[in-house]
């Protein structure tokens, strides 16, 4: 067998082993693996700020908690004018309840029933994530001296480490685009629209406008479409006029600031988010492009053997003197 058919062999290894790992390994493993991308991302991190790292992930656990009250808080704040015009017609039905209760399918209370083990294993996954965090900061340089001992250890490490940077890069770009489209938002919400809690709901657009390939148009699209079926033109043309503003402010900005971005034409993305979605559920949103980006960093690894790299991830955690 000839070079070129051993690479063509082990190239779909490789592909098969990925989808082995993010279709069967990786939904039992979730909390742990999400656990050490971010404590490798904070090892990173640390050695710039002189931290060390156990400290810095209790940190981020904190900020952490604290987004998710804000987030609770401000969603309740945005939230409590509707509710409050809609607790008559709540108040209602809950008086009707008994009487409604027969009228409701079986197969529907069953479906919530098969719901309720899952809601429990999101709580216990979020639960085991936060545990896992504190100990992987803790014992970071021995855990990575188990991981060198395993075959195609420096080969990954090498890809990942790539793969980490162009992530990075995307990420860092991301937030600008993100930081001028929450200002238009902004603006066009309060200016055009006089829409109450307009800074909120413009943050909250523009944390939207990241999501691969809906964008703005998750908000503005649905949004049209209530207005037209109310026949409230002028709010539509004003929403079509602010979702073509935020719609090239993207197409602008992009390819200044991302350049080449993940290294995925943007037909190859949609492919792999569709891909992700039917192979691997909702969370194939993501897992689609992390997929196919890793199996071409590990291909690129295959075709160099030889070529030094230097790895992105550091090995080490807290130095001994400080654990």
């Amino acid at each position: 067998m000839n070079r070129r058919n051993t690479l063509y062999m082990q190239k779909a290894a490789i592909a098969a082993a990925v989808y082995l790992v993010l279709r069967y390994l990786l939904p039992l493993v979730f909390p742990f693996f999400f656990a050490w991308l971010t404590v490798a991302a904070l090892n990173r991190f640390r050695h710039r700020i002189s931290m060390r790292l156990v400290p810095l992930s209790a940190g981020v656990l904190s900020i952490l908690f604290l987004a998710v009250l804000l987030f609770l808080l401000l969603s309740g704040y945005l939230l409590y004018p509707p509710i409050r015009e809609l607790f008559p017609v709540w108040q209602d039905f809950l008086l009707r309840m008994p009487l409604l209760s027969d009228w409701i399918p079986s197969s529907l209370l069953g479906q919530i029933t098969r719901m309720m083990p899952s809601v429990f294993s999101w709580l216990f996954g979020i639960f085991l994530y936060f545990v896992s965090l504190l100990l992987f900061a803790r014992d970071w340089k021995a855990f990575d001296a188990m991981l060198s001992k395993l075959p195609f250890y420096q080969m990954v490490r090498n890809a990942g480490g790539r793969l980490a940077t162009a992530c990075q890069n995307w990420i860092h770009a991301q937030i600008r685009i993100m930081f001028v489209i929450t200002l238009e938002c902004a603006a066009g919400y309060w200016l055009l629209l006089h829409l109450p809690g307009a800074g909120l709901w413009a943050v909250l657009t523009g944390f939207l406008d990241a999501l691969p390939v809906f964008g703005t148009g998750i908000v503005f699209l649905p949004w049209i479409l209530v207005e037209l079926l109310r026949q409230r033109f002028l709010v539509c043309l004003k929403l079509s006029i602010l979702y073509a503003i935020t719609w090239l402010t993207r197409e602008l900005l992009e390819p200044g600031l991302l350049g080449n971005g993940l290294g995925l034409l943007p037909v190859c993305f949609l492919i792999s988010v569709i891909a992700g979605l039917k192979l691997f559920g909702p969370v194939g949103l993501f897992t689609g492009p992390f997929g196919i980006l890793l199996i071409r960093e590990l291909w690129v690894e295959l075709e160099t053997p030889a070529s030094p790299h230097t790895s992105s991830v550091c090995p080490s955690g807290d130095d001994e003197k400080t654990s």
